[in-house]
């Protein structure tokens, strides 16, 4: 299995990492439904699992042998972590972050390292 496609399966860290307990005892959806999220956040959470379920498809896609444009990877992981920015990095409640919530940063962090490491090797060949 190439980097690339174990890239794609490590977006399932961020899919258990939004059904954690994010905050307040509340997972993603939890926190979406809840009468206390404005618009942005509701749709930065959507945006945030949404496209993590699109990397994981994608990485099904690549293991069942099938191409996938490169720049697919990147859009979903950029538009995965640009939706992340809002929930994790603008709480003007100071919430405390919980498992969730480092889930998905463990998540991010580990697709990100094995996305360049797919993108040098194919260089390097």
């Amino acid at each position: 299995m190439s980097f690339r496609t174990i890239a794609k399966f490590l977006f399932i860290l961020v899919i258990i990492g939004f059904c954690m307990p994010m905050s307040c005892d509340k997972n993603g959806f939890e926190i979406a439904s809840s009468g206390l999220a404005s618009s942005a956040l509701i749709f930065a959470l959507y945006v945030i699992f949404i496209f993590a379920i699109f990397g994981v498809i994608v990485g099904v896609i690549l293991a069942a042998g099938k191409k996938v444009p490169v720049i697919i990877d990147w859009v979903i992981l950029i538009a995965c972590i640009l939706g992340g920015i809002i929930p994790f990095f603008y709480n003007l409640n100071g919430y405390e972050y919980q498992s969730g919530v480092y889930f998905i940063m463990v998540g991010y962090i580990l697709i990100l390292i094995f996305q360049i490491i797919s993108a040098v090797k194919k260089e390097s060949n």
